[in-house]
């Protein structure tokens, strides 16, 4: 490796001509420090790419769920304790104010993050029509408890109305697919946790690309390293300014690496913040329990600076950019006269 990076020959030993030497590095040098960058910033970029998908459409979608399923289950105890449940009688106000304002303003906010969950674009198509079902599910639940409002005298037709509301509400056995209301709410955000957990590993993109990156890095540092040994030896010249335009590759993978430490920690965030959602009970600790890692969870994406670092990331990529073009037009300048007799040599 290092003699052909220092331009011997593999056979004796001794230096190649100057001018196809420089010429081959000429075009080498600039082609292996652009091969590291597209490589390393592909890498960077699908993993930035995939972060902010977490951000922008998991995570809103998490929470979404969490306060439709909790608002659901809030919602149905607070029917059931006003309408009656295992054959106790409704409250006395039931005559009066029916249901009262809290179970139809827990049912308008569950129907409204379903909604916003459908919205957020995280869901493929065929969770979208599941969210579509779920919502259908829940007006038919509605449906059936406002009916037994309507029959809360008659114990016979109350209690009818509440069990087939429950049955739409909550499975009742162990079916091989999720029926009831909730069941379906937990099977997506099962599925969409399993989702940000394969978003949040290495895709075979990255992986790839990154694998090569390093591997381009390391030709290209013994082909700078040989290229000035050669220089030093053949030119007399000792050139700073080479390995200064060479120097930014490095440099920026440094950058990029930094930068990705910051996206998988902002993976790891939204991952956990599924989980956690997915836990919350229906109490009424709920809705602040869900804000309250709502707001953590934004804090900590904030904290690791997606953007800036994205931004970062084009600054070093395009200053590397330039100095692996610099490289080679340094090495032009370097043997232009070596060059020229080598053209005119027939």
């Amino acid at each position: 490796m290092w003699r052909w990076s220092s331009g011997r020959r593999p056979t004796t030993g001794k230096r190649r001509h100057t001018a196809p030497f420089l010429f081959s590095r000429m075009l080498l040098l600039p082609a292996l420090a652009l091969t590291v960058l597209a490589l390393a910033g592909t890498a960077y970029l699908d993993l930035h790419s995939r972060t902010q998908q977490l951000r922008e459409r998991y995570a809103p979608a998490m929470v979404e769920l969490a306060h439709a399923r909790t608002s659901l289950n809030l919602a149905d105890d607070e029917a059931t304790r006003r309408l009656g449940a295992n054959g106790t009688a409704p409250l006395r106000q039931t005559d009066l104010v029916g249901l009262g304002e809290r179970y139809p303003s827990l049912l308008t906010e569950a129907a409204q993050s379903l909604n916003n969950a459908a919205q957020t674009k995280a869901l493929r198509t065929a969770q979208e029509q599941e969210v579509r079902v779920v919502s259908g599910l829940v007006v038919a639940y509605d449906d059936w408890i406002r009916w037994s409002d309507s029959h809360h005298e008659s114990t016979a037709l109350r209690t009818a109305g509440l069990n087939y509301a429950e049955s739409l509400l909550n499975d009742r056995g162990s079916p091989a697919e999720p029926i009831g209301v909730i069941d379906r709410i937990k099977a997506l955000e099962g599925e969409l946790d399993a989702d940000a957990s394969e978003l949040s590993g290495w895709s075979a993109l990255s992986a790839v690309t990154a694998s090569g990156a390093l591997l381009a890095l390391l030709v290209l540092v013994f082909a700078v390293v040989g290229t000035l040994d050669f220089i030093r030896d053949q030119l007399h010249v000792r050139s700073l300014l080479l390995a200064l335009y060479a120097l930014p590759v490095p440099l920026v993978l440094g950058v990029l690496v930094l930068g990705a430490v910051g996206q998988h920690r902002a993976q790891r965030e939204v991952r956990q913040a599924g989980v956690e959602l997915a836990a919350v009970p229906a109490t009424t600790e709920a809705d602040p329990t869900i804000e309250a890692l709502d707001e953590e969870l934004a804090v900590d994406l904030r904290g690791t600076h997606p953007g800036e670092w994205a931004l970062a990331a084009e600054v070093a990529l395009t200053i590397g950019s330039v100095g692996a073009v610099a490289s080679g037009f340094t090495l032009f300048h370097y043997g232009r006269r070596h060059l020229k007799i080598f053209w005119r040599t027939p």
